[in-house]
């Protein structure tokens, strides 16, 4: 059979006459002439996402190394050297949503039988399942609040404004994820210690947080700890608030029985 295809004379992306390109000259795609085999389709998820050269590699590297390198780039307009805020974005729901998935069938049944009360087994087996079933849209809503809490926290400093935080925020949330997922993983399959593995979570998000805002602010270590102690004061008001509305609404509802 011939593995060559028809019909290459013009871009299957925008129409535009490419016979005498490799890539498009209009849209930047690819001039594919080959039909799709075993071999190519290897070939082409290598190239996309195994390559060192590859923007998927270089900024998971380098939002170690040098985030503000990463995140200042976009902010200021480069869009090639790294793979874009959104896309990194989309790529750490898909990977959140594998860790929920097996989270969600593994370790939460261990999670719940170590709960001795009741009452508290209910509120724990409605938040998990609310978390589980709208993890993708918790992410979307947290990411600008957290970014909002940042943006008050550095008042005293003009260099970003809130729109720019929220980029800061995108990118370390979408590598937290994706890092605290990789590390967490073998824990939530072989230990039933499941809070300690939060904390874990917590523990790097908070570190790598600080990490990100201090080489983007170009603060020093005094500076950024007081910083992050002010963050972790707001947000626990914060989320105590919120815990004591939601604990009403649950109760006014029905959906949190209390005894009389």
């Amino acid at each position: 059979m011939d593995d060559k295809l028809t019909n290459t004379k013009y871009c299957k992306n925008c129409g535009f006459e490419i016979s005498y390109y490799s890539f498009c000259p209009d849209c930047g795609a690819k001039k594919i002439t080959k039909r799709i085999t075993f071999k190519n389709l290897t070939q082409e998820f290598s190239d996309r996402f195994l390559n060192l050269d590859n923007s998927f590699i270089r900024t998971f590297i380098h939002l170690f190394t040098t985030p503000k390198e990463v995140i200042d780039g976009f902010i200021n307009g480069l869009r090639k050297k790294y793979l874009n805020v959104f896309s990194y974005f989309a790529i750490s729901l898909s990977i959140a949503s594998l860790y929920t998935f097996i989270f969600k069938k593994y370790a939460n049944d261990i999670f719940l039988n170590n709960i001795d009360s009741q009452d508290q087994l209910e509120v724990t087996k409605i938040t998990s399942d609310i978390s589980f079933e709208y993890q993708s849209l918790i992410s979307f809503l947290t990411i600008p609040f957290l970014a909002l809490i940042s943006r008050l926290v550095f008042f005293n400093y003009k260099k970003y404004n809130l729109t720019e935080h929220l980029v800061i925020y995108l990118y370390a949330y979408s590598h937290i994820t994706v890092i605290t997922s990789i590390i967490t993983l073998p824990f939530i399959l072989y230990t039933d210690k499941i809070l300690t593995v939060i904390g874990i979570q917590m523990t790097i998000y908070i570190f790598y947080i600080a990490y990100v805002l201090k080489s983007m602010y170009q603060i020093n270590l005094k500076k950024i700890l007081l910083k992050t102690l002010l963050f972790l004061m707001i947000i626990s008001i914060l989320c105590v608030i919120f815990l004591i509305i939601t604990a009403v609404i649950m109760i006014k509802t029905g959906m949190l029985p209390i005894d009389k």
